[in-house]
């Protein structure tokens, strides 16, 4: 009925809604974790430039050796480097989840879709169904009125024929 086509585009609208809403959440999502791993990767930066300042002090004092400092700017670097991967993973792993869900919700979406398209193909249908018995309900009724309207002439000239 009029309340159901009505109530199947409120839910196409509202699922519109949602699909858009779920796409800017996942936008503004990735830009945090982008900033989180650029933020990361400065942090790491400032770590391993405060690393070989100290190296270079240290190797213009001479009291460290060179090789115990390089090192410990390597390592920095590696644990920096791991630190950045996994969160670019984390991130990557979160990024797969929403789409996941979204390409759902488009599918979901899709198939509703087909649904409401199935539905007003059969509503159609059964409107010209409908009609056509109507017309054909209307024809017989016409004909009907015609051939009683004969009938009845017939009997008036009779009786008046008598």
């Amino acid at each position: 009925g009029k309340g159901s086509m009505e109530e199947i585009q409120e839910r196409v609208t509202r699922m519109k809604q949602l699909k858009e809403t779920l796409r800017e959440e996942s936008q503004l999502e990735y830009n945090e974790a982008q900033q989180r791993r650029r933020q990361l990767k400065e942090d790491h930066g400032r770590l391993i430039q405060e690393e070989v300042e100290k190296m270079e002090r240290d190797l213009a004092q001479e009291r460290l050796p060179v090789l115990s400092r390089e090192r410990q700017v390597l390592v920095l670097q590696i644990e920096a480097l791991r630190a950045e991967a996994q969160q670019a993973e984390r991130d990557l792993e979160d990024q797969h989840g929403r789409h996941q869900t979204e390409l759902q919700c488009l599918k979901e979406e899709s198939l509703q879709l087909q649904v409401f398209r199935v539905f007003r193909q059969v509503c159609e249908e059964q409107r010209k169904l409908s009609e056509s018995r109507y017309r054909g309900v209307l024809l017989e009724a016409v004909q009907d009125a015609v051939y009683l309207s004969a009938q009845n002439q017939q009997l008036q000239a009779d009786n008046q024929h008598l």
